[in-house]
C-alpha cells in the first residue's frame, strides 16, 4: 500500500494546541500603570466555558472567541495578553475537523458525558483531509508514520475497503516520535480518534459471517478456497497466516481427492505465530474450522475416498458450461482424459449457444478414454453424470 503522503496528506501545522489543562492553567498579567484592563470575572467565566468545550462539556464556538468583547476594569487582566490567548484559542477550536467538533463526541463507550450532543459521522474525504498540530515545547508526539499508516486503514474501513472496529481504534495505541522528530500532538490525534470511534460505533452493523456448526452442510473443496478467518482479539497474535493457507491447500486438495489428510493430520495440525506487532488469523475461528474438517473426513470411510460427487447445477449455456469447476481423479482412480472431456465439452457448448455442434444422439455415444496414471484426468463419476444431463439438455432444444 502506498504512503499516506500520496493521499495528498496535509502537513502538521505548526501552531500550538491548547488543552483543558492550558485553560484551567493560563494566568495575565496586570495592564501596565494608567491603562486598564479587561474584567477579571467576564474573562475567568469565558476560559471555563472553553475549558469545558475542550472537555465535550460545553460548545463554545471558533466565531464566539474572535468575537468576544470584555468590558475595561482596573486594574483587571493584561489586555493585549487576553487577546494573544484568545487568538490560540479560536485557533485551537477551528484548525482542525476533530477540534471544530470539540462538542462532538456524546455517545459510545468512549464518552464522558451523556448530554452532549451526537458527533457528525467523518467520510473517507475527512480523513484523507485531517491535519495535525506539532505538540507543544517540550512535549513529545506520536510517531507520524503510524499515525498516517493507521489513517489509511481508518479511510479504507471509511470505504468498505477494511474492517476496524470501534473498540480497535478505541485501543489503539502508538510509539512516541523517534528523537529530533516533534510528532503529532498527542491531544489532537485522540480527539480525532474519538470521532471515528463514534462514526464506526454509529455505521450499520454488518450481517455476521456464518460460523460453522455440527448441522452444516458437507465443505467442499471450494468452501475451503474460499475460507476466510478474522484477526484475534487485541493483545493476542494469532496464527501465522501463510501456514494456514498452505495447510488449507492441503485441505482442499484432499476434499478433491489429490492428497490423502487423515482426521489426525488435521487433529495434530500446529501453526506458528506471527512477528511481534503483527496478527495472523484469529485461532478460535481456525480451529472451529478444522474442527469441522476432521469431523467431516472422520466420516469417510477411507482416507483417501474421494467425496461424493457435487451436484452438478443445471447447464443451459457456453457459459455456465466453461465456468464450471469439474473434479479430478483420486490419487487411487484414473480419471477420463482431459483433452477429450474438454473438446466434447466445447461442441455441446457450442450447440447450447445455438451454434452447429454436437446433437444429443452424438453425446449420448460418447465415450472417454481412462488416463495412463492414478491421480491423472477428471473424475468419472463426475464425467458420467455431467453428460447425461447434457445430452437432456439439448433433447430439449430439438437438437
Amino acid at each position: 500500500m502506498s504512503g499516506f503522503e500520496t493521499r495528498q496528506h496535509m502537513p502538521a501545522h505548526p501552531a500550538p494546541l491548547l488543552s483543558a489543562r492550558d485553560l484551567r492553567q493560563v494566568a495575565f498579567h496586570r495592564p501596565p500603570p494608567g491603562q486598564p484592563g479587561y474584567d477579571e470575572r467576564q474573562v475567568d467565566d469565558f476560559l471555563d466555558r472553553i475549558e469545558n468545550t475542550l472537555l465535550g462539556r460545553d460548545d463554545v464556538t471558533e466565531q464566539e472567541v474572535r468575537h468576544a468583547r470584555f468590558h475595561p476594569a482596573r486594574p483587571g487582566y493584561h489586555a493585549a495578553e487576553v487577546d494573544v490567548f484568545m487568538d490560540l484559542v479560536a485557533e485551537t477550536l477551528a484548525s482542525t475537523p476533530q477540534r471544530r467538533q470539540a462538542t462532538a463526541p456524546a455517545q459510545g463507550a468512549h464518552a464522558t458525558s451523556t448530554g452532549m450532543r451526537p458527533a457528525p459521522r467523518l467520510t473517507p474525504q475527512d480523513v484523507r483531509g485531517v491535519r495535525f498540530h506539532k505538540p507543544r515545547p517540550g512535549n513529545k508526539g506520536y510517531h507520524e508514520g503510524e499515525i498516517d499508516a493507521y489513517l489509511i486503514r481508518i479511510e479504507d474501513t471509511l470505504r468498505g475497503e477494511d474492517d476496524l472496529t470501534a473498540l480497535e481504534v478505541q485501543e489503539k495505541e502508538f510509539s512516541a516520535a523517534p528523537p529530533h522528530q516533534a510528532g503529532y500532538d498527542e491531544d489532537d490525534v485522540d480527539t480525532f480518534l474519538d470521532l471515528v470511534v463514534v462514526t464506526l460505533e454509529r455505521a450499520p452493523t454488518p450481517t455476521p459471517r456464518p460460523r460453522p456448526t455440527p448441522t452444516t452442510r458437507p465443505l467442499t473443496a471450494r468452501d475451503v478456497r474460499t475460507a476466510s478467518f478474522g484477526k484475534p482479539p487485541r493483545g493476542r497474535r494469532g496464527y501465522q497466516e501463510s501456514q494456514v493457507d498452505k495447510f488449507l491447500d492441503r485441505i482442499e486438495n484432499t476434499l478433491l481427492g489429490q492428497d490423502d489428510l487423515t482426521p489426525a493430520d488435521i487433529r495434530e495440525a500446529r501453526f506458528s505465530r506471527p512477528k511481534i506487532g503483527r496478527r495472523g488469523y484469529d485461532e478460535t475461528e481456525v480451529d472451529a474450522f478444522l474442527a469441522r474438517v476432521e469431523k467431516q473426513l472422520a466420516h469417510r470411510k477411507h482416507p483417501t475416498e474421494p467425496p461424493a460427487p457435487t451436484a452438478i447445477p443445471p447447464i443451459t449455456s457456453w457459459k455456465q458450461l466453461r465456468n464450471l469447476d469439474i473434479p479430478t481423479a483420486a490419487p487411487t482412480q484414473r480419471g477420463y482424459r482431459t483433452s477429450q472431456v474438454d473438446r466434447v465439452l466445447e461442441e455441446i457448448g457450442i450447440a447450447l449457444d445455438g451454434m452447429i455442434g454436437a446433437t444429443s444422439a452424438e453425446v449420448e455415444k460418447t465415450r472417454f478414454t481412462p488416463s495412463i496414471t492414478n491421480g491423472q484426468g477428471y473424475d468419472r463419476a463426475y464425467i458420467d453424470a455431467l453428460i447425461p444431463q447434457l445430452a437432456k439438455e439439448l433433447r430439449k432444444r430439438g437438437r
